[in-house]
């Protein structure tokens, strides 16, 4: 137990510890006789020596002594104790470091005990010396402290508290990741996220953390996430609360807003429940709460609640981190948000730019249309001889001239407006009566429509005051709007005075507005998407204008829609003028022509209304065939269907329909040689029906040429590019509209006899009685493959694979190297018995096949290699039968060979004793001897033709060229044929030049040809027969030619006598026989 600090004196000589500051009064002021120490004046020399060095150091010491390990230390390791101080001087180490003596205690035991010194780096302790168990960090040394028996009595300890450190480290480490995973967050939401992501990975300093976002109005607090919490202690936690409420079960977010600063909350567990304990198995019992937001900044982002250490005191350190979290995790909110409005920001000036792209093109198309109208009939009219518009193509140009003259005119409103320069005139007016005749204008086009229109407009109490041009305008515009959107029902125009406003209303029973198109209404260009209308005309502005005019009048444009119902525009003007510029009010003046403005109106939406437009179609001329062409026209104006059906009713027949759907209809139900299509249309746009059309095998081929106000090569490429076959802009005269749908069906004609030609060719290929296939590309992409070649790959799937894919047993087998050499080089490949092994799986034998193949590039139109042409047999059979016969052949020759030797051996010692009988001068049996040897000479010959012949087959002949001369060859080949020329008693003329007849050349074997040729006459010919040899030089051969005056060889014969073993059957004197070799030998020789 710790010793009370009592007053004690002991003897002077006893005060050995001088100085040591305020450790050091204890020390001397100690009464030691009561610890195991003893009497300091019994302690041992070098304990007081220790004691001393400890004492008067300036580094945190601590010194452990004996084996109770009595602790003495020193004025700068105090704060190292904490609370422990003063009762720890004195006491047993074990006493004062309990928490922690499990870790430090054997390595101090150890170094009592005469272990070496050891060391130890910012090493982890929970010490409690503050009142609570913290987490501290310390680098220390224990060294032992030697005693008089040479022993160790004790253990210095040196300490460094680095726990600041490691936790600062700990908490830049966190900072930093903060800095580079929000960086590219690209909204709040996300920022928020990315800092959770890291927030999470501190469990030391953040046990959880909640991040909240203030909403736009400005009081809502909503939870974005959080870290380390279950869903359990989430879930009964409020998603979102008030900025500005007071309730103490909510997060004092206004609090912390007012300070500016952190605001403590101690009450953890009453808020939130039971909280998990995490690594030390101690939930945190206390958070603290900041404000998101930068320097200056009013009104923060949102807020962060991060849960307190239960290990860590929440000092100045530790609300710095907090703070600092707080701002990096605002700037990343502030960086995500300049991003997000940025993105707005382009995102609006993107939408505006559509909307402007989008409006030229209708506007494009609005101008373009009307000019075609006008050029087209002007032009054609100045090539006629009259050189005059008249009839139908003078009401057509009229009326496109004042449809141009309003659209015009409606631009140049719109941009007056836009200006500020709008000269108006508001005069007293007779509302209803101005209201109604303008209604009753349109009575005849709704009419026409099939609609109902009913005008209620009962008088007012008093005149509204109106510019008249500008309130016509505004109702033409919205009937106009009214009648292009509604198929079935009315329209109501109707007129009341509420609330000191005249407030009309159009009512229409159309196809009604969706609910989020209805905020951009009346924005400029704006046009609502896949409405279903009457026409696809129309510039985009006419709400707009309609919103404009009415807001100089002072008075509000309102809407209000529901999809299939129907739309009901309202209009309130307030009463009298105060509200009106006073220098654009003026008293009333003479009433003016309605039908005048509202003329280029009905005129617009007559030309809607299907069936007021001539028919397009056109009987064929007499002289022309009835088979003509048949094009299906599109278009939604009626008077471009009227002047282009005309045009192309001359030469073909032509179906002109009002918009796409019907087109698509009309198209499947009998499909056309061509279609020919505006682009902007009602229900379904020129692109959609050509989707359609090429969505469907009945017309996925027949040529479609679009019409189209959009000039320029990107606009020409977007329509190629979607598969149209041609593109026509708007205005185009008639020679250039009816060129190009010539050129068109020419075409298409080309392109059906084309196809027709492609599956007669297909079905000779299907049918053909060799494997054929297709390989298309650098991978040899199989495109076709009929029976024949299926037959011979064993009927496997190839299709649409490479051959590599599709073949992979032919790896290494040269075939893929075959077919890359053709289709890199464009040169073709013909294979005799070319060898190929099939393997079919693990379990399956491999076959070996062999084929006569053909590859043959085929070139497109720019003389380029797209594909090959594989055309294949199976020669496996006959290649079987080839090669057995070559073996047979080769045994053959091999036997020949050998029967040769084996006869030739014989005969040298037969020839050899005929030779030394004749030496020996015995003439008794010379005619038997020379009978002999002339039958054995001939049998020499006769295994030597054998021998020869196995050589010049097995390919085995070696030739010893030397320089020799014809003559010299000749003689010898007499010389060896001279016994059977005089045996058959022949004349023989031999003719060689004089000169010139040097050649290079093996004599032997030249010699052997001319005596195989000269034996061959010889008995061939009758006896006493003639034979010839001539020589002559012709350029830069020597001819050699042997004559006889034989039987001569049958004509059937020729072409196979020089074969092997062929000879002539005669019914001459055979004595000679022969096997048949010479000739073959000599012709093999010479070649």
């Amino acid at each position: 137990m710790p010793l009370p600090l009592t007053p004690f004196t002991a003897p002077s000589e006893e005060h050995h510890f001088a100085g040591g500051g305020e450790m050091g009064e204890l020390v001397r002021s100690l009464d030691w006789a009561r610890t195991p120490l003893g009497p300091s004046c019994d302690w041992p020399i070098s304990l007081k020596t220790m004691v001393g060095v400890v004492l008067n150091n300036r580094f945190p010491m601590l010194m452990w002594w004996g084996p109770e390990m009595i602790q003495i230390y020193n004025d700068a390791y105090r704060p190292v104790l904490g609370h422990k101080h003063p009762d720890s001087l004195g006491a047993p180490g074990q006493q004062i470091w309990q928490e922690i003596w499990d870790v430090i205690g054997p390595m101090a035991r150890g170094v009592l005990e005469g272990a070496p010194a050891t060391w130890s780096e910012n090493l982890s302790l929970f010490i409690n010396s503050r009142g609570f168990t913290e987490e501290t960090f310390h680098t220390f040394s224990y060294s032992p402290i030697p005693d008089e028996r040479g022993g160790v009595g004790g253990v210095l300890v040196t300490v460094r508290e680095t726990t600041e450190e490691v936790q600062h480290e700990r908490q830049m480490r966190t900072l930093r990741d903060l800095a580079a995973r929000c960086a590219d967050a690209k909204s709040p939401e996300q920022a928020c996220h990315s800092a959770l992501g890291v927030l999470a990975a501190n469990t030391l300093d953040l046990p959880f953390t909640l991040l909240y976002l203030l909403d736009p109005d400005g009081d809502t607090v909503r939870r974005v996430g959080g870290t380390l919490l279950p869903d359990t202690t989430l879930e009964p936690l409020p998603r979102q609360q008030s900025l500005s409420s007071g309730d103490d079960t909510d997060w004092p977010f206004a609090q912390a807003v007012a300070t500016g600063g952190a605001v403590a909350v101690e009450d953890l567990p009453r808020r939130m429940g039971a909280l998990p304990g995490g690594l030390w198995n101690s939930p945190p019992q206390r958070a603290v709460v900041r404000a998101l937001s930068r320097p200056g900044q009013s009104r923060p982002y949102g807020f962060l609640v991060g849960g307190v250490s239960p290990r860590r005191l929440l000092d100045a350190r530790y609300q710095e981190f907090f703070q600092l979290t707080a701002e990096q995790v605002a700037a990343a909110i502030s960086n995500a948000r300049a991003y997000e409005e940025e993105r707005q920001r382009a995102e609006a000036l993107a939408a505006l730019d559509r909307a402007k792209t989008d409006f030229f093109s209708n506007i494009s198309h609005e101008l373009r249309t009307p000019l075609t109208l006008l050029l087209g009939p002007t032009e054609d009219a100045l090539a006629s001889p009259p050189r005059a518009l008249q009839g139908d193509a003078l009401e057509t140009v009229h009326r496109n001239a004042v449809r141009l003259r309003k659209l015009v005119n409606m631009l140049l409103d719109f941009a007056r407006i836009e200006a500020g320069r709008v000269q108006a005139a508001y005069e007293p007016t007779d509302l209803a009566t101005l209201t109604a005749g303008l209604a009753s204008a349109f009575r005849s086009a709704i009419e026409r429509a099939g609609l109902v229109l009913d005008v209620d407009c009962p008088p007012l109490p008093e005149p509204a005051w109106v510019d008249h041009e500008m309130w016509e305008k505004i109702v033409l515009n919205l009937l106009s709007n009214a009648l292009k959107f509604t198929f079935s029902g009315g329209i109501t125009v109707a007129q009341r005075w509420r609330d000191g406003h005249a407030e009309l209303r159009v009512t229409d029973t159309g196809t009604g507005i969706p609910a989020h198109e209805l905020p951009r209404l009346f924005e400029r260009f704006h046009r609502v998407q896949n409405a279903r209308a009457r026409s696809h005309e129309g510039s985009g502005i006419g709400l707009a204008l309609v919103h404009e005019l009415v807001r100089l009048h002072g008075g509000t444009l309102s809407v209000q829609s529901e999809v299939d119902r129907g739309t009901t525009f309202t209009v309130r003007l307030p009463a009298g003028f105060a509200h009106l510029p006073k220098d654009q009010v003026t008293s009333a003046r003479p009433p003016r022509e309605l039908l005048a403005g509202a003329d280029p109106y009905v005129r617009d939406a007559l030309g809607w209304l299907q069936g007021s437009a001539p028919a397009a179609n056109a009987a064929p001329p007499a002289s022309e065939p009835l088979e003509r062409a048949r094009i299906l026209l599109a278009d939604d104006n009626a008077d471009m269907r009227e002047y282009v059906g005309r045009l192309l009713g001359a030469h073909w027949t032509v179906e002109a329909v009002p918009d796409g759907e019907a087109a698509l209809d009309a198209a499947l139900a009998h499909p056309p040689d061509l279609v020919l299509t505006d682009v902007m249309m009602p229900r379904l746009d020129g692109f959609g029906l050509l989707q359609g059309l090429r969505s469907d095998e009945r017309t996925r081929h027949v040529p479609v040429i679009l019409l189209s106000a959009r000039a320029g090569e990107e606009a020409k490429e977007e329509g190629l590019g979607a598969g149209a076959d041609d593109y026509l802009v708007k205005p185009f005269s008639t020679r250039e509209l009816l060129s190009r749908v010539t050129a068109q069906l020419t075409r298409s004609r080309l392109r059906a006899l084309e196809a027709a030609h492609a599956e007669r060719l297909w079905r000779i290929f299907q049918h053909a009685p060799v494997g054929i296939a297709i390989l298309r590309g650098p991978e040899h992409v199989y495109e076709f493959a009929n029976q024949g070649y299926l037959q011979l790959i064993q009927h496997r799937e190839v299709m649409g694979k490479g051959i590599r894919e599709a073949l992979p047993d032919l790896a290494h087998q040269g075939i893929y190297e075959l077919l890359d050499g053709v289709y890199t080089t464009g040169e073709p490949f013909i294979g005799r018995s070319v060898r190929a092994v099939f393997t079919h799986g693990p379990e399956q034998p491999a076959q070996e096949r062999f084929f006569d193949l053909v590859y043959q590039p085929m070139n497109d139109a720019r003389g380029q290699v797209e594909a090959i042409i594989v055309v294949a047999f199976d020669v496996t059979e006959l290649s079987t039968a080839r090669r057995e016969a070559e073996s047979a052949n080769r045994a053959k020759d091999e036997f020949l060979a050998m029967l040769g030797h084996e006869l030739r051996n014989p005969l040298a010692p037969i020839l050899t004793a005929l030779q030394l009988m004749r030496l020996r001068g015995d003439t008794t049996a010379e005619r038997e001897r020379t009978l002999i040897e002339r039958q054995v000479t001939h049998l020499v010959r006769m295994v030597d033709d054998l021998l020869d012949v196995s050589r010049v087959t097995r390919g085995k002949v070696t030739l010893k060229r030397e320089r020799t001369s014809l003559t010299d060859v000749v003689a010898k080949a007499l010389e060896q044929t001279s016994p059977l020329l005089e045996q058959r008693q022949h004349t023989l003329e031999v003719d060689l030049p004089d000169h010139g007849t040097a050649l290079d050349g093996d004599p032997t074997r030249l010699a052997q040809v001319f005596a195989n040729l000269l034996t061959n006459a010889a008995r061939y010919t009758e006896p006493g027969g003639f034979i010839a040899v001539t020589g002559a030089r012709e350029g830069a051969e020597l001819v050699v030619t042997v004559r006889d005056t034989g039987v001569g060889i049958a004509p059937e014969m020729l072409p196979r006598v020089f074969e092997l073993f062929v000879q002539e059957h005669q019914a001459l004197d055979r004595s000679q026989g022969g096997l048949g070799l010479g000739l073959a030998i000599a012709r093999s020789l010479v070649t």
